[in-house]
Formats: C-alpha cells, structure tokens, sequence
C-alpha cells in the first residue's frame, strides 16, 4: 500500500525545529503533597500515632489550598495526589518512582512551561529546637552521581535554581520563619526525577512545639499556600531567549531579554513565558514543506535558500510580507517589465507589485497568459480581471438557497434535468455529508438545507422559483420532520426520503442511491472536519462517503467498499489502525491510502494534491472550515464547474496556500466564488485566496 499518512505526530516533529514545545503548551504548576497513605511523614512534636494529623495531611492540605488559590491566575494547576492515597504500598522507593511517573506524564510535551513543587514539613528527632524554613533543588555538579537522575533534570538546573530562589523568599516573607537557606546538596528522588524545573520546599518543623502549633492551623496553612502562589506567579514573569531553539537566558524584562538577543548570531527568539507567546524574534524567513508545512526558520534569506534548497517540495516565504520568495515545486508566475528592457520574475504578486512600484514605465505580467497585472505605463490598463463573488445569506438556511440561484439563475429550465432538489438538515452534519455525492446522481441536484420541524419561507420559495418536481429528503422525521414534508407535497413537489435507523445505516442508504462510483472515502462518524473536507471532491468526482466509527467499522460497510479504491481519512484517532486493517485485508494494500493531517486544513491539503489532476479548473470555491453548512451546500458548484473547494479559517492553512500556487500555476483562474458572508470567509481572507489565485 502507498500510504500516505501525513500525521499530527510528523508535523509535530518538524514544528519542533522552530519552537520549544512550550510555545504550544501553557503555563503549569505540578503540586505533589509529601508522603501519603501508608507513608505518614513526621508526625510531630506532640502526635504518638499515625492516626493523628501527620506530614501527609499537611501537605495535602496546603496543596488543596494552592490549587484553589491559583484557579483563577490562568496558571494550569494538577496535583500528584488530592487524596490521603500512597503510590505503592510495597516500598518507599517504589512510592516515590509512581508518584514521578504521574508528575512526569503530567508535563510530557510541556516540559519547559511546567514546574514541578513537592511540599514537605521537617523533622529534628534530636534537637526540639530546630524551626525555619528550608529549600532545596537539584545541581548534579554537588552530588554524588551513584544517585540516578532524569537526564532531562539537567537541562533545567538554572530554572530550577530560579524557582527556588524565588519560592523561598516568597515563603520567608510571607510566614516569617527563620531562614534555613536554599540548599542544592540533596538527592532527593522528587527533584532529580522530575522531567521539569523542581523545588521540594520544608515548610517549618513539625518536631518544634511552637512551629507545630502553626503549621496545623488552617491560617498557617493557607498563609503557605498564599505566599506560594505568588512566587509561582513571580517564576512566570519573565522572558526566555532562545537561540537556535535552545534556551540561551532569561531576564525580568522585555527590554533586557530583547537587547541580550540583538547580539547573538543565528535563529533568535525572545519568549514571554507569562502570556506564552514569542514577542520577538530575528527569523525573518520561514521554510515550508509543500505537506508538511513548517520546517525551520532563519534570520536570512541566504540560510532560508540554502537549506531550502537541500529538500524537495518546499518553498521559502519572507514573514514580513507573507510572500513566497523562492520554491522547487511550483514556477514563477509574474514578470514585471520596466522601461530599460529588464525582465524579473516573482512568485507572488504582491512583491512583483511592490517591485513595479518602484520603478517608471513598468507593468506586471501573468505568465503563460501575458495578461497586464499592473501597470503604471501611460495609456495602460491592467487586462488580467479576475471575477470575485460572494454567494451569501444571512443564515446558512439562506446560503444554501443564494448557492442555488448561483447554480441555476433562471430555474431548471432544461428539459432534459431531473428538476430534483435535495434537502437536508442545517443542523446535524452526519446525514448531511455523505449526501454531497447524490447532487451528481440527480443530475447535479442543488442541496438546499432546513431546519427540523418548519419548511422555510426561503426555501419554498426556492423550490417553486426552480420549478422542482421531486425533493429527496435526508434523514428520518428527526432530522427532517413530517410538517416540512408534507409542507413540500402541499406544493406539488413528489418526495422521496433516504434514511435508516442511525446515522451509519442512513449513510449507507445514501450511498446505495448512487450507482457505480469511481472511488469511496472512508470517514470518521463523529467529528464532521474530515468528511466535510472530503464531500466537495466527492461529489465533484463521483466518491462516496462512508461514515465509520473510530475502532469498529460495520458489516454493510465493508460491503459497500468491497473491490473498490478507498482514501481513509484521518488519523488513528479518527479511525484506528484495527479498521485499517479490516479495510487493507478485504480490498488489498494496492487500493487502500490513508491521508491524513495535524487538523482539518492538513486533511484539506493531502485531498486536494491527491485529486489535483481531477479538478481542473479556471474557478475556486472558497468556504468556511469551522462549519458544515455552507461546504456542504456548495458541493453542486464543484461538480458544475469542477472546482476545488478551498476551506478556509481565521487564516489560510500554510499547506493548502502552497495547494493554490501549484494549482494557479497550472489553472489560469478567472473566478472566485466565497461561499458565505464576512462573519464565515473576512474580507481579509478572501483578499488572500484572490491574490494567491492571480
């Protein structure tokens, strides 16, 4: 099998040559209250038994108190326990390694934006005397190295010595012990297994008659958690630089991290570890694989280039201008001509504008058309006009009715059309999806949508206006009630209704109306992204859709897509390795593919290069990714005009931009139809697809 599977974890490893992984993560503490369970602790001065209150339930309870206090400081707080429960009763050691493995997995992938915080209270069995507050962290350089530690401890030694510097000054002036000093001679298993920066604070002596006393008082013990809380707070404020994706230094302010970063060489970020986001950073280009988006940055175009030019499929863009640059898989599309007979080429208009700009008597040219872009030569108008439309309504109820005058402006006038609609729910994706492809079997039907229970004033007006003379109804009288029927039947109009028991057997009823299909895509039931991805080229391209559950696909399934090609859609967490498997053996590898991506658009980008050779066309279709609605609704415009349908959110997926330079390279395209309003497609990212489609 030629699978292609462009998953979330390869993406992920390629993001991590730009970012530390904190830059995705977000701030967190990790409380671990000492001991528990059968492991008491000290028990103090005047306690005899381990039933009495213990080190245990100290700990926990000023851990509670933490938690609470910090819920609302937009820190994520988790605790190795919450409960007076041990890790494992069979040894101390064995307790310890558990209660790591719980503390370890809650930072794993946010490692450099997680803390670690093990809160104990101290003995003296041999000195009554001995009160204060003491704080400790790991520095293997004191230690002996017979002890074991984690080796990603090391990398956080100076964060750790940071964090504890700051808990106990927070602690000493919030409670007012003695000071025991900061200490970094201890081994303990917490603070060199934790795979994050760690600090074990003793918050006073429980073997100190008077320091006992306090330390059981609730106020005591909320006081501690106060006063911890704002160092925790305090440890976040400050700004990381990182230097070729190491941590180089951190500072208290912007201006301090930003001015240590105008020195050094190389791939330069500063990181504000409070708000989680870079504030400044000297990459000035982004490398882009053609499928797998972004690989590296540099802070030159030089480096950018040279890299670039070492792995196939990728392309270079400036970030300030958000312009493609330089690429090995796709052509330069623009010349601009000036007045001294030179001809430069570009790859993106705006910087071939731009170029124009300055200089007298110079005009833009699209390659292989030789149409006038822009022109600032005397006399000269610009040739190339690019048609842009916006196919909306204020509901996506009236949306769908705007679709179907686009598609048939003056009714089914044809004799020979079917003059059948298909109607489907505006509210629930599942039946609705998998019905793209029928659009095509009646005759490139319009799909007009409806709410449960009231046919519309819009679309009854729509179906009088086509002259419709069947309506095919999607779903059973939930999706779709009885009243709209009837209401339709009240017109004149015959239906027909394709429904199941559920929305697996209603798929299959769907996919049964379609006669012999080309090919058939496989995707999950419950999360629509991938199937909504998927129904425009569907449709476009006689495919079914065939829904699944994520580890269990049916019977009738199978059936269905049995000798047929199938494109599985999603990841293992869509749909698990095991339905794979059921698919490849039943069908053979040689007709089974997997696409898939870190989100819907990745998905979107894999579909539209699988079928590029498919959808050729002088029009794109422009649609919402975050709903269903209007995608669905605009599946007929793609089987009309075989156009790829391009889904779009509060930007344009970095993949499906390197779709559209190939595509408009090869596709001289003369309109762009946005489906929607404002609200779903801006005006700003209609701009964008309009220029990259130039």
């Amino acid at each position: 099998m030629r699978q292609k599977v462009y998953s979330f974890a390869g993406l992920f490893i390629l993001i991590l040559f730009l970012f530390p992984a904190g830059a995705f993560a977000e701030k967190e503490l990790v409380i671990d209250p000492g001991h528990g369970g059968v492991y008491t602790g000290t028990c103090g001065y005047t306690k005899e038994s381990p039933k009495d209150i213990c080190e245990r339930d100290v700990t926990l309870a000023i851990g509670l108190k933490l938690s609470n206090t910090l819920s609302n400081s937009g820190i994520k707080v988790v605790m190795t326990r919450n409960a007076d429960v041990d890790f494992s009763k069979s040894s101390s050691s064995a307790d310890l390694a558990g209660r790591m493995k719980v503390a370890n997995g809650y930072a794993s992938g946010n490692n450099d934006n997680s803390i670690f915080l093990s809160i104990h209270e101290n003995a003296s069995p041999t000195s009554p005397y001995a009160k204060g507050l003491e704080t400790y962290y790991y520095d293997y350089h004191n230690l002996d190295p017979d002890y074991p530690y984690d080796p990603l401890q090391i990398k956080y030694l100076n964060d750790s010595k940071r964090f504890a510097e700051t808990i106990h000054s927070n602690v000493l002036s919030g409670l007012g012990l003695i000071d025991r000093k900061i200490h970094n001679d201890q081994s303990f298993y917490v603070i060199r297994n934790a795979q994050m920066p760690s600090v074990l604070v003793e918050l006073g002596y429980m073997t100190n008659r008077d320091e006992e006393s306090r330390i059981l008082s609730s106020a005591y013990q909320q006081q501690a958690a106060q006063s911890i809380a704002n160092a925790v707070i305090a440890y976040f404020k400050v700004f990381d630089v990182y230097q070729n994706d190491n941590k180089a230094a951190t500072f208290t302010t912007k201006d301090e991290a930003v001015a240590f970063a105008q020195k050094q060489s190389g791939n330069v970020k500063v990181f504000d570890k409070d708000a989680q986001q870079f504030v400044w950073e000297n990459s000035n280009y982004d490398v882009y694989s053609k499928i797998n988006g972004l690989v590296k940055s540099f802070a030159t175009q030089q480096d950018a280039i040279a890299y670039a030019q070492n792995i196939t499929d990728t392309r270079v863009v400036e970030k300030a201008s958000d312009a493609t640059i330089w690429s090995n898989f796709f052509l330069q599309k623009f010349t601009v001509q000036t007045s001294d007979g030179t001809n430069t080429q570009f790859f993106d208009v705006n910087k071939a504008i731009e170029f124009a700009q300055s200089k007298q008597n110079s005009r833009v040219l699209r390659n292989g058309s030789s149409e006038i872009v822009w022109t600032n030569v005397p006399g000269e108008q610009p040739t190339r006009n690019l048609q842009t439309s916006r196919i909306a309504g204020l509901t996506r109820y009236s949306t769908s009715v705007s679709i179907s005058k686009a598609l048939y402006p003056n009714s089914f006038a044809d004799i020979n059309q079917s003059k059948t609609v298909i109607l489907a729910t505006g509210n629930e994706p599942a039946d609705a999806l998998s019905s793209g492809s029928l659009a095509a079997r009646y005759g490139n039907a319009p799909i007009l949508l409806n709410n449960s229970t009231t046919l519309l004033p819009e679309v009854r007006d729509e179906l009088t206006r086509l002259g419709a003379t069947k309506v095919v109804i999607i779903g059973g009288p939930v999706a779709i009630s009885l009243n709209v029927e009837n209401a339709i039947k009240s017109l004149g109009i015959q239906t027909d209704r394709i429904y199941g028991e559920n929305r697996l057997d209603t798929n299959i009823q769907i996919v049964d109306k379609l006669g012999t299909v080309n090919g058939v895509f496989v995707a999950s039931a419950r999360n629509f992204p991938d199937a909504l991805a998927a129904a425009p080229i569907a449709a476009a391209n006689n495919w079914a859709i065939i829904l699944t559950e994520q580890n269990r696909i049916s019977d009738a399934a199978l059936q269905y897509i049995k000798d047929k090609k199938v494109v599985i859609l999603g990841g293992p967490v869509a749909i698990s390795d095991n339905v794979q498997s059921q698919i490849l053996q039943q069908n053979g590898a040689q007709n089974v593919e997997r696409l898939s991506g870190a989100d819907r658009y990745d998905t979107l980008a894999n579909l539209l290069w699988y079928f590029k050779d498919s959808i050729k066309s002088n029009t794109i279709n422009v649609a919402t990714g975050g709903d269903f609605p209007d995608a669905l609704a605009a599946a007929p415009l793609s089987i009309q005009n075989k156009a790829p349908l391009i889904l779009v959110g509060n930007g344009l997926n970095k993949n499906v931009e390197s779709f559209l330079y190939k595509y408009t390279e090869e596709n001289l395209i003369n309109k762009v139809n946005v489906i929607g309003g404002p609200v779903a497609v801006s005006d700003s990212i209609q701009s964008l697809v309009v220029d990259k489609a130039k």
